[in-house]
């Protein structure tokens, strides 16, 4: 019992105990936990912050639980605590975010609290740039301004999308510098920059920047010489671009030209057409221009290059005489340049040398004459002057007609040119060359040989050097001419083929001489007095007509049965067209110590044979040159010191005190054309002459094999380098001048080309003179070759005449296989006789190429017309005959008499 009533007291003590918790009498209440948040909170999209949770209870909180309860999704850390990490999304607009705290007592009790997350879209940044113009060359600074509403600019990046690759300064910066590039024409450069605000976002804007080259103005003046051209239409071409003006009732013109100021090919032309547009025209080339003296500054913000015409009226830098002249020179550069323009400078003075001057004066009257219209007028079918100037056939009828219509009047016009003071530029001080070189029209493939010096001193006194010797004359300016009167001369010698119309002789002096073996005379001539009128003042070339007063006189020849056939001298006025180039610009053409190391062939005066058995002359030579300053000569033996001047002159010093002096004149590939004066030991100019140079290549006749199959043999160029010698490529017949050369047989023999009597196209060979040939050692690694031609009179067996082959360059010619030798020819009058050098066959640089004999045949070509024979320098020929298609020439220019 006593367990029992034990039990029962304690039930009954438990029951108040839990009576008590219920808030009966004094027992402990719990209450549920309270929670509260802030009821909004702002947050930018991409952001993060904390929110805190205030819980309380009457007890212990046993738990934080934050949840979403609605909106875009936030990224939420530490979501069982008090305080918990929320990052905002990305949203495209503002937007609301519900979340929700739950916290849990210690008795399992919940209170819950909302807070609202506001998630505010970014604002991107606002960002403006200028993409102005801007001229080439110039300094160029482009803008970005930018700016976050709701942030910071926190980076700015350029890029080049487009365009010529440039440097870029400040690419990661607000601005960005670079140098616009040259430009020819407007050009656009495209870029980009992109502005990023603190919030990663990015803002990009593109623009296009156009770059605008820098005109430069040339303002050519001038006057068209023909009444003909009164309000006639000038046009111009520069760099491409076409101009026009119209002349007024004068003639006169003023036509800008703009191109870019980076352009350097400042070469042009006009055309100027008669108003009645009837084909006339006049044209010329302007060769460089001169930039206007006043170019004002930009006037338009959006164009800031284009550069206003503002030449002052007495600027004459581009002024111009438009004439028959100027039309002549055009047609016969273009001609010369395969039908074609010049494109630049260079081009130009390519051609301009090759122009014939005979051909210059007799198209410039040809362009007089059309100008005047009337009988003289374009021939039917003809577009153009330029047409007929550059047709040879239609040229040459043309001439045919005037001549038939007014015998005479081609000469006639040639003289009222040349005396006309507006067509042919009269010479001052300050256009005269200190220093002329004559040269000759060289064909394609050849360089000009030949010619003479004139060296016009300030003082008024001057020289003519040749290559036997120095004319010396007083000169003045006459009514723009330049008069020379010889005070001191030595006289040229020349060797003219015999008969009865040189120098007065007779026919029975004719056969004399030609029984007796003489088929050329020496002929002496002494000049008076000259006057000399420019015709035209080229770039580089400068092209004369020179009249002299000179005295000719055949040098006697004694016989052999001491005969003397000799004639009176008589004196005569020659005339002739020259090509005068300029020393005074010739500063782009110049010798360089490191290309004259070596061998070389030059000239230099000297006496060529033993004593009294040769002559003196500018002969070749083989000059040694050594890198250190010394050399020799072959030849001669001579050693010598050699250097360079300030203008590129090679000056060689011999160990005598005589000297040569050697100016490049020009070049063509390796070939060089050069003029040589020699100085004796005092200093004094002994001669000189213009011929051409070149560079040992190697080339020996050990390994080089020059024999010839029966069909072909070596054809001479020594007279076939003048224009006039070809139609283009085509070497011309010239009734047989260009037929000679020699057949050398892989048997050792022989045959001398030439005397032919046919011509194409029925041309047969004559091989005229029989020889023998042979190669002989003279050194371990030069070899040259004997032409054993002319046996002796009392030795059958013995050669009395020898000329003698170095080779000294080989390559292809414009025909064939071409081969430069070094030769001399040496003759004696029996065979125990001594060598002498023969007259006009001294050392000399020769150009041989090999051809085929049908050559001739193949190439004549077909001339049907028989009325182009209007002067005795073509004679008529039968319709249908093949003949060589030349040009009309009534007063033909003395040409260089070489002997073969």
């Amino acid at each position: 019992m006593k367990n029992k009533t034990i039990a029962k007291v304690s039930l009954s003590v438990l029951t108040c105990a839990v009576l008590a918790g219920c808030g009966g009498g004094s027992s402990e209440t719990d209450n549920a936990p309270t929670v509260s948040v802030s009821a909004s909170v702002a947050l930018k999209e991409g952001r993060s912050a904390n929110i805190v949770a205030t819980a309380t209870d009457d007890k212990q909180i046993a738990s934080y639980q934050w949840s979403q309860v609605s909106g875009p999704t936030l990224t939420l850390t530490n979501t069982t605590a008090a305080t918990v990490g929320v990052t905002a999304p990305a949203v495209s607009s503002d937007s609301d975010a519900v979340l929700r705290v739950t916290v849990t007592d210690s008795a399992g009790q919940t209170a819950s609290a909302n807070v609202t997350v506001n998630v505010a879209n970014n604002r991107l940044p606002a960002v403006t740039a200028s993409f102005d113009s801007a001229a080439e060359k110039s300094n160029v600074t482009l803008t970005a301004v930018a700016t976050d509403e709701d942030g910071d600019i926190v980076s700015y990046n350029w890029q080049q999308i487009s365009g010529e690759p440039l440097t870029l300064t400040g690419a990661d910066s607000a601005e960005l510098s670079f140098v616009a590039p040259n430009v020819t024409v407007d050009t656009d450069l495209i870029f980009s920059v992109t502005v990023t605000d603190d919030d990663a976002e990015t803002v990009t804007i593109v623009g296009a920047v156009t770059i605008t080259p820098v005109l430069t103005t040339y303002t050519i003046t001038g006057t068209v010489n023909e009444t003909a051209f009164a309000n006639a239409q000038v046009s111009g071409e520069l760099a491409g671009q076409s101009f026009s003006v119209t002349a007024d009732a004068e003639g006169a013109f003023s036509l800008p030209l703009t191109a870019d100021d980076d352009e350097t090919n400042l070469f042009a032309s006009i055309t100027v057409k008669q108003a009645a547009d009837t084909g006339v025209e006049f044209y010329k080339f302007v060769p460089s221009l001169t930039a206007d003296s006043a170019q004002v500054a930009p006037l338009e913000k959006n164009n800031p290059v284009v550069q206003a015409v503002a030449a002052s009226a007495d600027d004459i830098s581009n002024r111009v005489s438009i004439n028959a002249v100027s039309t002549a020179l055009y047609s016969l550069i273009i001609a010369a340049n395969g039908g074609t323009a010049p494109e630049n400078l260079d081009s130009f003075t390519l051609v301009e040398k090759a122009i014939s001057p005979d051909e210059l004066i007799e198209a410039a009257a040809v362009a007089q004459l059309v100008s005047q219209g009337g009988a003289f007028a374009l021939p039917e079918g003809v577009t153009s002057i330029l047409e007929l100037l550059t047709n040879t056939e239609t040229y040459n009828e043309y001439i045919a007609a005037a001549e038939a219509a007014s015998p005479g009047i081609v000469t006639t016009t040639i003289d009222d040119i040349i005396a006309d003071p507006e067509l042919t530029e009269p010479v001052d001080e300050t256009s005269l060359a200190s220093i002329y070189f004559e040269v000759y029209p060289a064909a394609n493939g050849f360089l000009s040989r030949g010619g003479n010096r004139f060296d016009f001193n300030s003082d008024g006194s001057g020289s003519e050097t040749f290559s036997a010797g120095v004319h010396q004359f007083n000169w003045s300016l006459t009514d723009g001419k330049v008069q020379i009167t010889y005070a001191e001369s030595s006289g040229s010698t020349s060797f003219y083929a015999v008969g009865s119309c040189v120098l007065g002789l007779t026919q029975e002096q004719v056969d004399r001489l030609f029984a007796a073996g003489y088929f050329q005379v020496e002929v002496r001539q002494t000049p008076q007095n000259a006057s000399m009128t420019r015709i035209i003042q080229g770039e580089k070339t400068d092209t004369y007509r020179i009249v002299s007063s000179v005295v000719r006189a055949m040098v006697p020849v004694t016989l052999p049965d001491s005969t003397v056939i000799s004639t009176a001298p008589i004196t005569l006025e020659v005339s002739k067209d020259a090509l005068l180039r300029n020393a005074d610009k010739l500063d782009d053409i110049k010798f360089t110590a490191a290309e004259l190391s070596g061998d070389w062939v030059f000239e230099h005066y000297y006496f060529a044979g033993e004593n009294g058995l040769g002559y003196a002359n500018m002969f070749a030579d083989v000059f040694a040159f050594n890198s250190d300053g010394t050399g020799s000569t072959v030849d001669t033996g001579k050693t010598f010191n050699w250097q360079l001047n300030d203008i590129g002159t090679v000056v060689v010093a011999f160990a005598d005190g005589s000297s040569t002096k050697i100016i490049k004149l020009d070049q063509l590939d390796t070939d060089i054309q050069v003029f040589s004066a020699s100085y004796d030991a005092q200093g004094n100019l002994v001669a000189a002459d213009a011929d051409y140079a070149l560079k040992l290549d190697g080339s020996d006749f050990k390994t080089y094999n020059l024999s010839n199959i029966e069909s072909r043999y070596w054809n001479t160029t020594i007279n076939a380098w003048f224009k006039e010698a070809w139609n283009n490529d085509v070497l011309l017949w010239s009734e047989g001048i260009n037929y000679f050369g020699w057949q050398l047989l892989a048997s050792g023999e022989g045959y001398q080309m030439g005397s032919t009597v046919t011509a194409p196209p029925v041309f047969e060979p004559l091989f005229n003179a029989r020889l023998a040939w042979e190669t002989e050692d003279i050194s371990d690694t030069v070899s040259v070759v004997n032409l054993n031609r002319s046996v002796c009179w009392d030795d059958q067996t013995q050669a009395c005449t020898v000329r003698t082959w170095r080779l000294v360059k080989s390559g292809q010619g414009i025909l064939g296989p071409r081969m430069y030798v070094l030769e001399v020819q040496r003759r004696r009058d029996s065979s125990t006789s001594p060598w002498a050098v023969q007259n006009g066959l001294g050392p000399r640089l020769n150009i041989y190429e090999e051809i085929a004999f049908e050559y001739w045949n193949d190439t004549a070509q077909t001339t049907n017309d028989a009325t182009l024979a209007i002067s005795q320098s073509l004679p008529a020929v039968a319709s249908g005959k093949k003949q060589p298609a030349v040009r009309t020439i009534l007063e033909p220019n003395i040409k260089v008499n070489l002997t073969q």
